[in-house]
């Protein structure tokens, strides 16, 4: 049996995912197995990224920071991280449900399965495989299933006064701002410089930053892993962060996918980087049920290729 065969052995049924009826509502909420899959990367920033949890002033755009191990570091937060995961999952999801026959849209493969359309993030069912991974609410039933999948905090590898620019820029128009009229001042001589009015302070994260990062899966069907690993790349290519549309691009390097829960964390992947080490020792240390088993390399990309006879056994299976 090979490393992928005894990985995707310990994983939960797809019939985890199939809805079921509780009080009159479709429910995809599956049993709790005690299993857990663990996926560990880096994310470089490949165009500036602004990493923005806070309202600010008008004027200000700045990154979060902390200081962390010795260093004063971006910092990336997990609720940022699935926000915008969720939504490419979702995504990717509707693009693979456009696919299956007999359905001329997404949404009618959505009311016929689930009972109404899942829409992020107000109108969330509690039945299909987006809801059960990332949590659904159905607020009139006061229902709710739970998120199965766990995000950490990620840092960055660099000190931000390496990794961190800024701009104090004068003639930046941000968002909705009113220009001041720059052509007379109030005595009527010549104005030659904006005002405080439209005066803007903005900082970014610089291309080339890492941050180590770890996702949990707890629950984990095969349908889960691999559509978690294309939903990483495509919400790498949209975008994290403050102005996603535009900013935030990464390049993610998964270096392990493995069975079982982590022993080490973000920090600790940290400190190895901080020493010029790998950001994992070469049998890095899980705890799980079972044997732990490690995927890497080109493993991990023929996980991913399962990603679409996965979800037609998923369909075969909804009925």
């Amino acid at each position: 049996m090979s490393n992928l065969e005894k990985f995707i052995e310990q994983l939960a049924p797809l019939t985890n995912l199939v809805p079921r009826e509780v009080g009159g509502k479709k429910i995809a909420q599956p049993a709790w197995t005690k299993q857990a899959v663990t996926i560990v990367g880096v994310k470089t920033v490949t165009n500036r990224f602004l990493p923005v949890s806070h309202e600010g002033y008008s004027n200000e755009t700045y990154v979060d920071k902390v200081d962390l191990l010795g260093k004063t570091r971006a910092e990336f937060i997990s609720r940022k991280m699935k926000g915008i995961e969720r939504r490419m999952h979702m995504a990717l999801y509707r693009e693979l449900a456009e696919g299956v026959n007999g359905f001329d849209s997404w949404r009618a493969f959505w009311e016929q399965h689930y009972g109404s359309v899942g829409i992020i993030p107000d109108g969330l069912n509690l039945a299909d495989w987006n809801s059960s991974l990332f949590g659904g609410l159905d607020a009139k039933g006061q229902m709710a299933t739970f998120s199965r999948i766990r995000y950490f905090d990620a840092f960055s590898v660099e000190a931000t006064a390496d990794c961190v620019g800024s701009m104090d820029n004068e003639e930046m128009g941000i968002g909705n701002q009113v220009y001041e009229d720059l052509t007379v001042k109030p005595d009527d001589t010549l104005r030659t410089k904006r005002g405080s009015d439209t005066y803007h302070l903005y900082e970014y994260v610089k291309t080339g930053t890492h941050f180590p990062f770890i996702t949990l899966i707890e629950s984990p069907t095969l349908l889960d892993v691999a559509g978690m690993l294309h939903t990483i790349r495509r919400a790498d290519a949209h975008g994290y962060g403050k102005y996603s549309a535009n900013h935030g691009k990464f390049n993610t390097e998964f270096l392990l996918v493995a069975t079982g829960y982590p022993r080490f964390s973000v920090l600790d992947m940290l400190s190895r980087a901080d020493t010029g080490d790998t950001f994992l020792p070469d049998a890095p240390q899980l705890d799980g049920l079972q044997d732990v088993v490690i995927l890497k390399g080109q493993e991990i990309e023929n996980l991913a290729d399962k990603l679409h006879e996965t979800f037609s056994s998923y369909v075969e299976k909804l009925g």
